[in-house]
């Protein structure tokens, strides 16, 4: 598409829709578009054409230097660079999760250590390959009705910061934002928008200081203050899609800092291990000012009276997609290991105490009996191990060990737009018991049932799918003690949805390519004979002391 055709003809449907939802438009109408935002659409660098070039550099790049102790992706992007002629930057977002796991090279690697700052910390961290702002509540309305709201700004950088730079974009150029919207009704249903996705080279992503100020289009993450975080209002809408008649959906909370910043993982690296890995932080117990809060669902406007939010921020570089270590040594000894893909199962509560834990149980070969189900009866009795925080009133946390227990499933039956259904069964009802002696008795053992039995489904703007909601916290004895949120991660295949959105035929050669790739004895027997010399058995001890959050 040439700059003349953007003009006349405006962009294609989808990024049409999602310029316009960004917009709080229900439909792309280019008179009712501010003329700057025009220009910006149909400038050279959003223009189809321009997407494509910046992949096949990128492809290039990866395909003339291959890495050391890697699996051989020489197929996979000769392929790649068949398909990357025009691209939409929805596309092209969806291709680079297709790449291997030398994609991680050139972002801004992890640190052995970091001394956090805040609020400067809370800032995007555009030089990292990816990084989400996430907040989740459970808040009530003047007749006492309970909804759960999710919102979450995603981000991904297309390119390495300096491939970027050489291309002539900056910073916020290089980057696609998903948002993320989601209202529970409590025993009614889930609404969900179906992920909002913009390019930087469309000029709504939007970041500064003073007060803080993070806007995507007219969806926003805005400080009340000069110099902190907090108060902070949060403001998005869109259109739920899954029912005859769309339903609209909005938030517009403020919430209020009542306890201070949780480090995860080991001091905020959960993990950084050979310049890889991710960079955490949580902010529990964040409270609605019912003066200034309000949602609204199918045109009702709902004032709230009260209820807590949820903060995290993480960021990183070759967590998705899988990126391997930057040190040759660790890719080596990864090469001799056969780890699953990443998936996992995320929970934070919020006590009626005024405690609160967060948990998080990684899969592992374990767990591969419960995921990538879709038959018509749901998976068994699952148990995994989990790990996390538990804050104290005072606001002072440590780390705890848990077993979770998934009593009860649901099975997804969510299409939306481009997203098809995946019929996954996802957990539905977990049992939780804290095995931290610390932990106070009343928190040590609980239940966490969704408050709607729809299912609380959506997708990555990349394919994958996830489930994400507000649950109720019940003691064993069924006395309500709480509220909180449920994500599950990977418990549906994706690769086909994943190649469809880049514009790549699903069919079982294309999934045999770009799925995970088997490892060649040679390369494996060359990885262990590597290892075996003296003086790499000593770098590769130092390499691993260095790991943080493992």
């Amino acid at each position: 598409m040439t700059t003349g055709d953007a003009v006349l003809n405006g962009p294609d449907w989808e990024t049409g829709e999602n310029i316009a939802r960004a917009l709080r438009m229900s439909r792309f109408t280019p008179g009712a578009l501010p003329k700057d935002v025009l220009q910006r659409i149909a400038s050279e660098k959003n223009l189809s054409s321009a997407f494509g070039k910046r992949m096949r550099m990128r492809l290039a790049d990866l395909s003339a230097t291959p890495e050391s102790f890697t699996p051989d992706y020489t197929k996979r992007y000769a392929e790649l660079c068949r398909y990357a002629g025009d691209l939409t930057a929805h596309q092209a977002y969806a291709m680079t999760n297709l790449f291997g796991l030398d994609s991680a090279r050139g972002y801004q690697e992890l640190p052995n250590d970091k001394k956090f700052s805040f609020s400067d910390d809370d800032r995007p961290q555009f030089e990292y390959q990816v990084g989400w702002h996430f907040f989740v509540g459970n808040v009530f309305d003047t007749k006492g009705r309970e909804y759960g709201v999710q919102l979450m700004f995603w981000r991904y950088s297309l390119l390495p910061p300096k491939m970027a730079k050489e291309a002539g974009l900056s910073d916020i150029e290089n980057q696609v934002v998903e948002v993320h919207l989601a209202v529970s009704s409590a025993g009614k249903r889930h609404y969900r928008i179906r992920p909002v996705i913009i390019a930087g080279t469309t000029g709504l992503i939007d970041f500064s200081t003073g007060p803080y100020r993070y806007s995507v289009g007219n969806q926003m993450i805005s400080s009340e203050s000069a110099d902190s975080l907090f108060p902070l209002r949060l403001q998005a809408w869109g259109i739920d899609n899954h029912e005859d008649v769309p339903a609209e959906i909005s938030v517009d909370i403020t919430v209020l800092q009542t306890k201070g910043y949780v480090l995860n993982g080991d001091e905020g690296m959960l993990p950084s291990c050979g310049g890889v890995g991710t960079l955490y932080y949580s902010v529990p117990n964040l409270r609605v000012d019912p003066e200034k809060s309000r949602l609204s669902i199918g045109g009702e406007e709902v004032g709230l009276s009260g209820g807590k939010f949820w903060y995290d921020h993480q960021w990183g570089t070759g967590f998705m997609p899988s990126g391997s270590p930057r040190s040759e040594i660790l890719r080596a000894a990864g090469l001799l290991e056969d780890k699953p893909w990443v998936g996992w199962d995320w929970m934070e509560v919020q006590f009626d105490n005024d405690t609160e834990l967060a948990l998080s149980s990684i899969h592992t070969k374990e767990q591969k009996d419960f995921v990538m189900q879709t038959g018509p009866t749901p998976p068994g009795v699952m148990t995994a191990p989990a790990v996390g925080s538990f804050i104290l009133e005072s606001g002072e946390y440590f780390p705890i060990k848990a077993m979770l227990k998934v009593t009860d499933w649901v099975q997804s039956s969510v299409t939306d737009g481009l997203y098809l259904t995946t019929r996954a069964w996802y957990p539905n009802r977990v049992e939780v018991i804290v095995e931290t002696a610390e932990v106070p008795e009343e928190c040590r053992r609980f239940v966490m049932i969704p408050i709607v039995s729809t299912g609380q489904h959506g997708f990555f703007a990349a394919g994958a799918e996830y489930s994400e909601g507000a649950v109720r916290i019940e003691s064993p004895e069924g006395m309500r003690i709480g509220a909180g949120f449920l994500e599950n991660v990977s418990y549906a295949d994706a690769w086909g949805q994943s190649l469809r959105l880049a514009g790549i035929p699903d069919t079982p050669g294309m999934r045999e390519l770009f799925g995970k790739p088997a490892i060649p004895r040679e390369l494996k027997a060359a990885a262990a004979g590597f290892l075996m010399k003296p003086e790499n058995a000593a770098r590769l001890s130092e390499e691993l002391a260095k790991c943080r959050g493992l």
